[in-house]
């Protein structure tokens, strides 16, 4: 019945705009992470069936799985990378490449995605190196290669459920979930990573 049920969920997302098309290796893919996301320690009910009805259409979306692949084609240096990185975090002003990521498909896509989902606190994109593609809010770095997220998404192929914390701008507690992103030919090329206002599930 699960897997039954976890098939018609494949099926019903994979059908909407936005969405790449799936062969059998996506499929399998994409069964992995709902069966990873029941089996993570962390997490309540609630926010598992969040993630598994809105959050891992992500790992499918064109808009990022499209960007993740143009960032990996690239071939930026893992040095290049931190450069950068260090640049975001000593700016005092927005940098052009902040606003791109804000403006970008991949970043619009998550905008959208924001404003028709009121849990949604915060949503990123990364490539397979960790550097981010796309963003709905302009995210504390751009390196995400030595974070957990990282490492549990694209490395692992799996996915993370953080920690809860307490959000004192919101006044209420929020839980990120990090998804891969999944090329058409069941490859991972980068992950998603969404803040959820718990609350609000």
């Amino acid at each position: 019945m699960k897997k039954l049920i976890a098939t018609l969920v494949i099926a019903l997302f994979l059908g909407l705009p936005g969405i790449c098309a799936a062969n059998p290796a996506v499929e399998a893919m994409l069964a992995k992470v709902a069966k990873d996301i029941d089996a993570s320690p962390k997490g309540s009910a609630d926010l598992k069936a969040f993630t598994k009805t809105t959050l891992i259409p992500l790992c499918v979306t064109k808009e990022l799985v499209d960007a993740a692949k143009a960032s990996n084609a690239k071939g930026l240096s893992l040095a290049d990378i931190q450069k950068i990185d260090e640049e975001w975090q000593e700016a005092e002003e927005e940098l052009p490449i902040m606003e791109e990521l804000l403006t970008n498909d991949c970043g619009k896509a998550l905008q959208a995605l924001a404003n028709r989902t009121p849990a949604m606190a915060k949503g990123f994109a990364f490539d397979n190196q960790g550097a981010t593609v796309g963003s709905h809010r302009t995210p504390n770095d751009y390196w995400q290669g030595d974070e957990g997220k990282y490492k549990h998404t694209v490395k692992e192929q799996s996915i993370e459920v953080g920690p809860v914390k307490f959000d004192k701008a919101e006044n209420t507690q929020l839980q990120h979930v990090a998804l891969p992103l999944i090329d058409g030919d069941g490859t991972v090329v980068g992950g998603v990573l969404v803040g959820v206002f718990l609350d609000k599930l």
